[in-house]
């Protein structure tokens, strides 16, 4: 599904105050200005999502995306999977060593 300018503009409606929103588009906008900024619209959508209507948390997740857009795209559209630690990860990890022969470091054995 492509994403547009407006679902931008329809997302930091939903979710900000009238007096915040042109002060968070603008903040969104510093997204896209290089070549290497990909997908606007999309990586902006997931800005938004991270952000959680927090403009401290905007303005961290639009560094982040500066950065390495692909961050701020796994984390908002694979929320699951993006966890740095769930027991079902630990458990993979651990099998996938054990597979290997190899023994899995202390803090997996917790």
């Amino acid at each position: 599904m492509a994403h547009t300018r407006d679902d931008v503009l329809a997302a930091i409606a939903a979710g900000f105050p009238k007096s915040a929103r042109a002060r968070v588009l603008d903040l969104l906008d510093t997204y896209g200005v290089n070549p290497y900024e990909r997908e606007v619209a999309r990586v902006q959508l997931a800005i938004l999502t991270l952000s959680e209507k927090d403009e401290e948390k905007l303005r961290e997740f639009t560094a982040v995306a500066k950065i390495d857009y692909r961050d701020v795209l796994f984390w908002a559209e694979h929320p699951e999977e993006a966890k740095a630690d769930t027991p079902e990860k630990r458990q993979k990890v651990r099998a996938m060593l054990e597979k290997l022969g190899l023994p899995p470091p202390a803090d997996l054995l917790e």
